[in-house]
């Protein structure tokens, strides 16, 4: 067996860089010391959309700009121990179960007080059982996030969301001091998800005279009673209005599918849930004409990022979401209360083909306030002064 041996850095003591930079003081853009070797730890769940919106996207930009910067990122929990002494901060993603804070308790911590770098928990869902909607497939897996959730915030010097609304439900849920969230909305790095193209959209947008308005639901199984509780689901107060108008437009379910419309099968189209670096092109490979989330008025729901808003703008499709916080806060032009609301909306969007086109455009242009290119600051002021620079 090859050993290896990590190589020896010459790295000032976490005490000598927050000496120095503590005579900074403003609220400026943070810059990494060009004389310095920073390195950035990390974990991440899995291989899907939250680890690359939180953790896997953000080093990956980060390492483009800074040489000077190592970003260490591993799945689950994090065994490279001969890096602990050479951190500037550690991220810890999504740990939720007893066993996960075993190893947070007897590794991370002691390592974390010997070398005095910073732990920054990260969560950007609500993951307490109780919590999460029964007719969410996935609700099982987090039995013991009430058990294990506080222990790893109290233990960590930040918690970074993605909302404050999320900050607030995890505050009065464990009883933790408010201050301690730091609010880091979702965004989408440019160079994966921007596929903007009028030519593409205009012959789209053309071709509807033609053929059925293509209109998909880009969604995991998690949004549907998979398991037949009885208890309704995110698609509940729609799926009378999409069986109604499954012969006008041609449905698209791209993930997965409600199962009270399986005895019409065969009026829809189906698209299985791939891997997370395919998505946005299989997304662009449906040719949709419009994008529909429906979402469940509840806490879990109300805590979600604005995230399929956001995909659809920087492909230039339209989409419809529900009235939840988040989307009204950002558009609520494009949000839907009922199904007679959003089937006024559908048809308003399909009869005027150059309302149809402005309104993409506007869109688009709105993305300039969520490519995370433009926000890759936000996130390193965190990874550098988890408790602010004051």
């Amino acid at each position: 067996m090859i050993q290896f041996t990590p190589p020896k850095l010459t790295v000032p003591s976490r005490l000598a860089r927050m000496v120095e930079k503590s005579a900074e003081k403003t609220s400026g853009p943070v810059r990494l010391d060009p004389h310095l070797m920073h390195v950035f730890g990390s974990t991440h769940i899995d291989v899907g959309g939250c680890s690359y919106y939180r953790i896997l996207f953000i080093s990956q930009l980060l390492s483009q700009i800074y040489d000077q910067a190592l970003f260490c990122d591993a799945r689950l929990l994090f065994n490279y121990q001969a890096l602990f002494p050479l951190l500037t901060s550690f991220r810890l993603q999504r740990a939720c179960s007893v066993r996960d804070l075993g190893w947070f308790r007897n590794i991370l911590l002691p390592a974390k007080n010997k070398f005095h770098f910073p732990v920054i928990y990260e969560i950007d869902d609500i993951l307490v059982q109780e919590d999460i909607p029964v007719y969410n497939c996935y609700r099982h897996i987090f039995r013991e996030g009430m058990d294990a959730i506080p222990h790893f915030m109290a233990g960590s010097d930040a918690v970074t969301v993605t909302c404050a609304t999320l900050a607030d439900y995890y505050s009065g849920k464990f009883g933790l001091p408010r201050e301690i969230f730091r609010v880091i909305p979702n965004y989408l790095p440019r160079y994966f998800f921007d596929s903007y193209d009028e030519a593409v959209i205009l012959d789209r947008i053309r071709s509807q005279k033609t053929r059925k308005p293509r209109i998909c639901f880009s969604c995991s199984m998690s949004h549907f009673d998979m398991n037949r509780t009885g208890a309704g689901d995110d698609f509940s107060g729609i799926l009378d209005w999409i069986r109604d108008n499954r012969k006008k437009y041609e449905f698209v379910f791209h993930g997965g599918f409600p199962p009270p419309l399986e005895p019409y099968a065969a009026d829809f189209k189906r698209i299985p849930i791939g891997p997370f670096l395919d998505y946005p092109r299989v997304r662009r490979s449906i040719h949709a004409d419009l994008f529909i989330q429906p979402l469940r008025h509840s806490m879990f729901n109300e805590c979600k990022s604005p995230i399929k808003l956001l995909e659809s703008w920087a492909e230039g499709t339209p989409a419809f979401v529900q009235d939840l916080g988040s989307y009204m806060r950002i558009a609520p032009d494009a949000c839907f209360d009922t199904a007679d609301t959003l089937d006024r909306m559908v048809n308003g969007l399909f009869a005027d083909p150059d309302a149809q086109m402005e309104t993409i455009r506007a869109n688009y242009a709105r993305m300039k306030d969520f490519w995370l290119d433009n926000h890759l600051n936000d996130w390193l002021e965190v990874m550098m002064y988890p408790k602010g620079r004051g």
